[in-house]
């Protein structure tokens, strides 16, 4: 039976509509069951399904301002077009971002048949990061590297960004922190000119990890970190900025492990990962790294801890009784080289998708 785009509106509009069929975790994994999606799908396996399925012909397109934009096809569907100089992880999270927002028109339309009042880019995003990044999978894998988003965004090839933010999702019984610094610039690191000046741009707990005053997020004031601000000084952050090295921290109060992220020789980011004192032994495969001089071997400790459970889901893979569901790559492969291009900024409107931080 062919799955289609309307097919699958329905299955949410059955199951809770609107309540479940606008939860964007809940669509994604309705999405990855409907349509028999294993493992993690790449772009052209993204293609073939969402032409298969009416949504549309997905193409690369040379877009001034936007990551991705979707418009109705004169054909039927629509035509949706991803920015061609990303990199295929950016390709991919944009086709999915763009599908969630021709899944949202559709539900509106079949719901009430008119066309949604409001743009939908943040919950797009999130089942982008859903899609790509399940939630078991991903917090196998999260557990393995000792919450290492360095390690996570190589396993998953998605933006760091992304990653920080999925992992603040996925664990919300864990108490954590995430901060995630970034440099304005964008494009080849070859042509950034002056000093790095890293602002936060995610700073994200969970619920259980409530607002320590801890000088290794904020330096001898104490404090929370706060979006748009610099690395504090004398933080853990600014330390690993300065030095390019990773480095761990612990004060009684939280456990912390700051990673830098250079790209082409240039500092581009540094993240920020702190549990409460008492959790600190869930850090130890990020501890193992703060203590490698080669940052390559850094990220390798926890990412080898990945591919073990890698290893484990495949041999139980194995054994699983092939289905008629549709067959994409159950991961990415390990990049040759760390650093990715950067996500753009949030706010386009509902057909233009400008990226996500």
């Amino acid at each position: 039976m062919t799955r289609t785009l309307q097919g699958f509106c329905r299955s949410l509009l059955d199951d809770g509509f609107p309540r479940r069929a606008s939860d964007p975790e809940h669509v994604a994994g309705a999405f990855l069951r409907y349509f028999g999606i294993r493992g993690r799908p790449d772009l052209e396996g993204l293609e073939q399904l969402l032409g298969r399925a009416g949504f549309g012909e997905v193409t690369g397109r040379h877009l001034e301002t936007m990551k991705g934009i979707h418009y109705s096809s004169p054909h039927g569907g629509y035509d949706i077009h991803y920015r061609q100089d990303l990199w295929d992880g950016a390709k991919e999270h944009t086709v999915l971002h763009e599908a969630y927002e021709i899944i949202h028109e559709t539900l509106s339309d079949m719901a009430s048949a008119s066309r949604p009042e409001r743009a939908v880019c943040p919950e797009a995003d999130r089942f982008a990061a859903a899609v790509l990044m399940r939630r078991e999978v991903f917090a196998s894998f999260a557990e393995a590297s000792g919450l290492d988003v360095v390690a996570l965004q190589r396993m998953f090839r998605c933006s760091y960004a992304s990653v920080g933010l999925r992992l603040a999702e996925v664990a919300q019984r864990r108490p954590l922190m995430v901060v995630l610094y970034e440099r304005s610039e964008r494009g080849d690191p070859s042509e950034w000119t002056g000093p790095a000046e890293l602002r936060a741009v995610i700073v994200r707990r969970t619920p259980g990890f409530g607002a320590p005053r801890s000088p290794l997020l904020q330096g001898p004031r104490g404090g929370m970190p706060r979006p748009r601000r610099l690395p504090p000084p004398g933080s853990l952050a600014e330390r690993a900025a300065e030095t390019g090295e990773p480095h761990f921290g612990e004060d009684g109060v939280v456990s912390a492990v700051a990673r830098p992220v250079v790209w082409k020789g240039h500092l581009a980011k540094v993240v920020v990962v702190a549990v409460p004192h008492a959790d600190r032994s869930v850090l130890l495969a990020q501890r193992a790294s703060c203590g490698l001089k080669s940052r390559r071997q850094a990220s390798d400790v926890a990412a080898r801890e990945c591919e073990a459970v890698r290893r484990r889901g495949r041999r139980g893979d194995a054994t699983a009784r092939e289905d008629e569901g549709t067959h994409m790559p159950a991961g990415p492969k390990r990049a040759g080289h760390r650093i990715h291009a950067e996500p753009a900024e949030p706010g386009s409107p509902v057909k233009g998708y400008g990226g996500s931080r």
